[in-house]
């Protein structure tokens, strides 16, 4: 059996399990861990270590390296403001270049090798002119990672009909299928515009809610 705990890999739903050994992690705790490239890269805790057999684990294993220090969360902050920056820049070549696609965010890795720009289309989206644009002006590789509307929610955040957190960026590990069928259990309205979040999707809060409801009438 080995130590293992949830990792988030830095902004979007990349959920695995590392390597802890040694280490004294808890939930929250931001940590850096061995990338597939065999680099550096950070994430975010998301469950408590614990003793799990291998062949209870799908994905190959890699090691939590250390909690992050002084050094790695200046360097990570750093990241963010370039984050920012290229994303202004990538937002400022797609409407000089009128690509059919909506940019929801930009992120360098740990070593600032690559930078990858999250977006949104209704189609499939010819965007090889725009990224030897990027690629010449970061001088580094540019990846292109289409996302749906509720990974966009996840990532942009915001607060719900609740006035809480919307649950997906607080929370919520995976997404669950959201149908009518959960609303009408629960007495709620049929019109969707009613019970949809900001991602214009049924709320994830539905599927969880629908399960607690249904134990409550046994």
């Amino acid at each position: 059996m080995e130590r293992v705990a949830q990792v988030r890999i830095r902004k979007l739903d990349r959920i695995a399990y590392f390597l802890v050994g040694n280490l004294n992690l808890k939930i929250s705790d931001y940590c850096i861990i061995e990338s597939e490239a065999e680099k550096e890269d950070y994430g975010e805790v998301i469950s408590s270590p614990k003793f799990l057999e291998l062949k209870d684990i799908d994905s190959p294993l890699r090691k939590i390296l250390r909690k992050v220090n002084e050094e790695d969360i200046e360097k990570i902050e750093n990241n963010y403001k370039r984050d920012e920056e290229a994303f202004e820049i990538a937002l400022k070549k797609i409407e000089e270049t009128a690509v059919p696609m909506k940019l929801i965010d930009a992120e360098h890795s740990f070593d600032l090798s690559i930078i990858t720009f999250y977006y949104w289309a209704e189609e499939r989206v010819d965007f090889g002119e725009l990224v030897k644009t990027l690629a010449s002006i970061f001088n580094c590789r540019i990846e292109m990672r289409q996302i749906g509307l509720r990974d966009e929610a996840r990532m942009v955040g915001g607060h719900g009909i609740c006035g809480r957190p919307i649950c997906c960026a607080l929370f919520l590990k995976k997404f669950k299928p959201v149908t009518m069928r959960m609303a009408k259990k629960q007495n709620l309205p049929s019109d969707t515009s009613k019970i949809s979040g900001l991602c214009g999707r049924l709320r994830c809060c539905l599927a969880f809610e629908g399960e607690n409801y249904g134990e409550k009438n046994k």
